[in-house]
C-alpha cells in the first residue's frame, strides 16, 4: 500500500475499526503500514524493542479479517509474551534476554482473545525505572541497556549532554506524547506475567490517541469480579459533557518540578507564561464544569516522607526483592533467578548495562541490601494512606465537594496518588 487511506500519527484505534468495518482497509494492510511507520522513524525514537515476525503477524491479521476484526497495539517489554510471539520479554534489561514465560501475561492474553495483534513491544525506563536513585545520577527516564535511549516524537534535537533525568521537556509519557492514560485501580487489572517492583504500587493500564479508546481498552484488561463495570461497557457512561463534574484545582505556580528533574525548554516556559495558557485552561474549565474550586491544597512532596525516607522509594525497596523474583521462578531459560544475580549480571556487564552516563544500580543494590522488615513497611505504608488519602486526596475531594482534583501533569501529582495507593 503505497499510501495509507488515513493520518497515521493522529488515527485512533476507534477510527481504524470503522474503516475495517467500511472495507477501506484490511488488517493485514494495518500490519504493513505501522510496521513501516516503526522501520522509518524508531531508528531515532527507539520507542520500540522489538516487533514480531512480520510473516506471522500477517497470517494473524488475514485470520481477522475473515472475521472483521482489527488488531495492532504494543505491549510493554514488562509484560510476558509466550515465545510462539517471536518476541522477549526482558523490562529493557539484557539480563531477562532469552527468558521464556510459559505463558503470556493475562492482559496479553485478554487483548488476543479480544482479536487484537501483538505488533511488538515498547522501549521503558529499564526495570520501570528501579534501577538507580542518586539526584544527579539517575537513569533518564525512557533507557533502556535492551533499547537504548527512547526519544519523544514531540521534542526536536533529540537529547541533551546536560539534560536532566526527566529530560529537556518531560518524563510523563502521556502528556508528551499527546495521549491520554488511565491507571486503573490497584488490584482490578491483573498484574500476572508482568515484571514487577512493588504488588501495592503497580496497575498495567492503556495509553492512547483518544478517551474512546482508554474506554474499550478497559472493558477488556479489566477483571470485572474485582469491581464493578457498567453493564454495557466503559464506553457507556461517556458523557462528552462537564456539566456534572465538579472540579478542583491545583495551583500550577507550586504543582511543577524543579529544575534537576525536568530542565524547562525556555521556548516553552515563554509561551506558557505570555500566553497565560494554564489560565486559560482554566478559566475554560470552570466555564464548562458543575462546580469549580480554585484552589485547593493538598500534602507536597515533603509531606511524603517517613523517617526522613520518601515512602513510595521505601515499599518498593522493601517489596522489589520479593516480588522479582517471584516472577522470575516462574521463567524458564532465565540468566538471572534472584536480586542478587541481576545485581551481579550488571556488574559483569557494566559497559552495557551500567555505561557512563547510567552509571549505578542503586535502587538494586538497596533492595538487596536492606531487609526492611514486615513492621518498617507496615508503618511506612499505613502514613503513606493516611497522608495522602485519608487527609489528603479524601479529605479535600470531602470538604470541597468535588469529583476530580486537576493539576499540571510535570509535577508531584503521580507521587501522591501512589502514595494513596489510587
Amino acid at each position: 500500500m503505497a499510501t495509507p487511506p488515513f493520518d497515521v500519527p493522529t488515527t485512533t484505534a476507534s477510527d481504524l475499526a470503522r474503516l475495517l468495518l467500511a472495507g477501506k482497509v484490511t488488517s493485514a494492510q494495518l500490519i504493513e503500514i505501522y510496521l513501516a511507520e516503526i522501520e522509518k522513524n524508531n531508528g531515532y525514537l527507539k520507542a520500540v524493542i522489538s516487533t514480531a515476525p512480520k510473516d506471522s503477524l500477517i497470517e494473524k491479521a488475514k485470520a481477522l479479517d475473515e472475521e472483521f476484526a482489527n488488531g495492532g497495539p504494543r505491549a510493554k517489554d514488562n509484560m510476558d509474551t509466550h515465545p510462539d510471539l517471536g518476541m522477549d520479554t526482558t523490562a529493557g534489561s539484557l539480563a531477562l534476554v532469552g527468558a521464556r514465560p510459559k505463558k503470556s501475561a493475562d492482559v496479553v492474553e485478554r487483548l488476543i482473545k479480544a482479536g487484537a495483534i501483538i505488533l511488538g513491544k515498547a522501549n521503558l525506563s529499564e526495570l520501570s525505572w528501579f534501577k538507580n536513585l542518586l539526584r544527579g545520577s539517575q537513569t533518564i527516564c525512557g533507557w533502556s541497556a535492551v533499547g537504548g535511549q527512547s526519544q519523544s516524537a514531540y521534542v526536536r534535537g533529540g537529547m541533551k549532554d546536560d539534560d536532566t533525568f526527566g529530560g529537556h521537556s518531560s518524563c510523563r509519557p502521556l502528556h508528551n506524547q499527546t495521549l491520554y492514560t488511565i491507571k486503573p485501580t490497584i488490584g482490578i487489572v491483573s498484574q500476572q506475567g508482568i515484571v514487577p517492583v512493588s504488588h501495592i504500587c503497580d496497575a498495567a493500564g492503556p495509553m492512547t490517541k483518544s478517551v474512546l479508546d482508554l474506554a474499550h481498552l478497559m472493558d477488556i484488561i479489566v477483571d470485572p469480579t474485582k469491581t464493578s463495570v457498567p453493564a454495557d461497557g466503559y464506553a457507556s457512561v461517556m458523557t462528552d459533557t462537564w456539566a456534572d463534574i465538579r472540579v478542583g484545582m491545583l495551583d500550577p505556580a507550586e504543582w511543577n518540578y524543579p529544575d534537576f528533574v525536568t530542565k524547562p525548554y525556555e521556548g516553552t516556559a515563554k509561551q506558557m507564561a505570555s500566553r497565560n495558557e494554564f489560565e486559560d485552561a482554566y478559566n475554560k474549565i470552570e466555564s464548562m464544569a458543575r462546580t469549580f474550586q480554585k484552589y485547593v491544597t493538598l500534602p507536597n512532596g515533603d509531606d511524603l516522607e517517613f523517617n526522613g525516607a520518601d515512602v513510595d522509594l521505601t515499599l518498593c525497596i522493601g517489596h522489589f526483592k520479593e516480588n522479582f523474583e517471584r516472577y522470575t521462578a516462574g521463567l524458564e531459560n532465565s540468566q538471572v533467578y534472584t536480586l542478587g544475580e541481576l545485581v551481579e549480571f550488571s556488574r559483569k556487564h557494566a559497559d552495557k548495562e551500567l555505561p557512563p552516563r547510567y552509571p549505578n544500580q542503586e535502587k538494586l543494590e538497596a533492595a538487596l541490601a536492606k531487609n526492611l522488615g514486615t513492621e518498617t513497611l507496615d508503618k511506612t505504608l499505613h502514613y503513606a494512606r493516611e497522608v495522602s488519602r485519608t487527609h489528603g486526596i479524601d479529605i479535600v475531594l470531602k470538604e470541597y465537594n468535588l469529583d476530580v482534583i486537576i493539576g499540571p501533569a510535570e509535577s508531584a501529582m503521580t507521587d501522591l496518588a501512589a502514595a494513596s495507593g489510587s
